[in-house]
């Protein structure tokens, strides 16, 4: 908990310390992203693993969830000597399913992550120019799990929470041209839902502790940036 707010503090710090630029005025940039993220999962995959001890001699498993796309947008802002503001919007996915003639089953687990970021850049090589970026928001999840079974219809169990969410990542700008470039991102993203609500009431894991899906976890993002001119 300690190690968590120390970074809460950081990140707000480095917002705060961005010094206005002394000449030019702040270059808006947008950028579009897609990507992946590692996630841990937990809860979730203790519950997946259950109900592949009761689907044992059907011939189907259903895949733990360790990984998902992810893709989104940001808006930033450059203010000079390196260094840049902005805010972003991330769509983090993750989904299993299994499918049998007689049921299925199927967890649908999207969450959309607001955050706001700090970055720096250091002097451009050539074309390239690296940065490092932190990162600190908000990130809600509107997920599902559904089960069918044939002939007797559906049931779905809605799950719904949101927590803090801290990024920390490095790195780079291939600039094509004054004004577009290519950018990669990869860091790692602390993110864990905890007390998880499923239809409206709090949800427990095996052990009787609150429910919790994480999106903690490794990210790559693969992109593209448009500036402004100055």
């Amino acid at each position: 908990m300690l190690n968590r707010r120390i970074l809460q503090l950081a990140c707000f710090a480095l917002c705060l310390m961005i010094p206005a630029p002394a000449t030019a005025a702040p270059r808006p940039w947008l950028s579009g992203w897609f990507g992946g993220s590692a996630y841990r999962m937990g809860d979730v995959n203790d519950d997946i693993s259950q109900i592949n001890s009761f689907l044992a001699g059907t011939g189907v498993k259903m895949e733990e969830i360790h990984r998902g796309p992810n893709y989104g947008l940001a808006f930033g802002l450059d203010v000079g000597r390196g260094f840049s503001i902005g805010f972003g919007y991330d769509v983090l996915a993750g989904k299993s399913d299994v499918s049998h003639p007689a049921f299925s089953l199927e967890y649908d687990l999207p969450a959309n992550l607001l955050r706001g970021f700090g970055r720096y850049s250091f002097e451009s090589t050539g074309k390239t120019t690296g940065f490092l970026e932190l990162s600190m928001g908000h990130v809600t999840l509107d997920g599902s799990a559904t089960a069918s079974f044939s002939g007797a219809g559906s049931d779905t169990t809605s799950f719904e929470g949101s927590d803090l969410a801290l990024e920390g990542a490095v790195g780079f700008s291939y600039w094509t041209s004054p004004h577009v470039a290519l950018v990669g991102v990869f860091g790692y993203r602390s993110a864990s839902v905890g007390g998880v609500e499923a239809d409206g009431e709090p949800a427990y894991n095996s052990r009787g502790e609150p429910f919790s899906i994480d999106y903690s976890g490794a990210f790559l993002r693969l992109g593209l940036t448009l500036a402004w001119a100055r």
